[in-house]
């Protein structure tokens, strides 16, 4: 079975220089039917705790159905376009494909104009200059390459993820839905729990030395932890580089080299389908390697996924590992947000690595340029 988490929450993140609203009409491709499907994460956009499910044609078969707000709509036979309703689609960001047209073509003559509306959507707690919405140079015959969206704001992600939305009064909505590697496995957390719970864990990596601009590795499943622990490194301005849970010790230990984090965060073990996946015993030969470059993590904080693995059967290195369990429920539900420059840096993004050893090189997102464009990518 696959894991998901459903993220409910209005705004989603990706950054390009020059990017262009998405016009949201093509279901997702099919894939082959497995017992053991990839993990996957889906988001969805919307008011909070609303969830469109559409079912695309699979492979070799019949047309199915596709449900959009409990309405019954029959999938097309052209290419697969599964169509939504007239009352779903005037409740979306980009209702037509008329709007979308006029939307892009806007981003064309006016990207200043047009991108600094999309990012009055989001809170800021110091506003961009005016004439500094988006500065880049991409010939290297006028000086170096730089791309800089809203230079002189101050935001923080996590606020505008979670934070706001309890500050309306939303705080009882659900902001995500979890479901896992079996039917009966699935949880959910409305905003206000995960607010606690990303300030815990905010809190605790304050608490072992992590501070703006530190480098912070996760190495998760599709749990809820994994989101959790994403914003709980925006909230405190540390630098999280998010890792497969499917990549070997040899991949893992490359990132750490590189990026030497302060923390690594990670989980026991995981179930794909009936196959177990030991990540700690993975992530343990990971530190070994990159420790043989020089590089050496203090701590290890390992999330007890009791579904996969108990505590008794993990192999544990004394004074370097953590059981998140043990430590994080113990710190205050508050945790001040760090205010950060729209320049700042978010997360590592590396490459597979499929040609080489990952690179990093261009892959770093910083905060402001992705409130420029989130609102209308997905």
């Amino acid at each position: 079975m696959a894991q998901y988490i459903y993220a409910t929450t209005a705004r989603c993140c990706c950054s390009s220089a020059r990017a262009h609203p998405a016009i949201p009409l093509q279901a997702p491709a099919p894939a082959p039917s497995s017992s053991r499907s990839p993990l996957r994460w889906r988001s969805a956009m919307g008011a909070s705790d609303r969830l469109a499910v559409a079912a695309a044609r699979p492979r070799h078969a019949a047309p199915c159905a596709a449900t959009v707000l409990g309405e019954p709509l029959p999938a097309s036979d052209d290419h697969g376009l599964v169509h939504p309703s007239a009352d779903f689609a005037a409740q979306a960001l980009v209702s037509s494909p008329q709007q979308y047209l006029e939307m892009y073509q806007r981003s064309i003559d006016d990207p200043a104009g047009f991108w600094s509306e999309i990012a009055e959507t989001f809170y800021w707690k110091q506003k961009w200059s005016p004439e500094e919405v988006c500065n880049e140079n991409l010939d290297v015959t006028k000086g170096p390459i730089k791309i800089e969206w809203f230079k002189g704001g101050k935001t923080n992600i996590c606020h505008n993820a979670v934070d706001r939305y309890v500050e309306a009064g939303d705080g009882a909505k659900i902001a995500m839905y979890w479901e896992g590697n079996e039917p009966d496995q699935d949880g959910k957390l409305t905003y206000s729990e995960l607010l606690d719970k990303v300030c815990q864990l905010a809190n605790y990596l304050k608490s072992v030395g992590v501070e703006k601009g530190d480098a912070v590795v996760i190495y998760l499943p599709m749990l809820m932890e994994l989101p959790i622990a994403m914003l709980a490194c925006a909230r405190i301005g540390a630098v999280h580089s998010v890792v497969f849970a499917g990549f070997s010790a040899d991949a893992i230990a490359q990132r750490i080299t590189d990026c030497k984090p302060k923390v690594v965060i990670t989980c026991n073990a995981v179930k794909r389908g009936q196959k177990l996946i030991p990540l700690k015993d993975i992530v343990d030969a990971s530190l070994v390697e990159s420790a043989k470059n020089g590089v050496t993590v203090g701590i290890c904080l390992t999330y007890e996924n009791q579904l996969a693995m108990k505590k008794e059967d993990t192999q544990w290195i004394a004074g370097r590992d953590v059981w998140w369990q043990d430590v994080v429920p113990n710190f205050p539900t508050r945790c001040d947000v760090e205010w950060v420059d729209a320049e700042d840096p978010l997360f590592l993004l590396y490459t597979s690595g499929s040609t080489g050893k990952p690179k990093c090189a261009g892959c770093i997102a910083y905060n402001g340029g992705l409130y420029g464009i989130c609102r209308n990518n997905i």
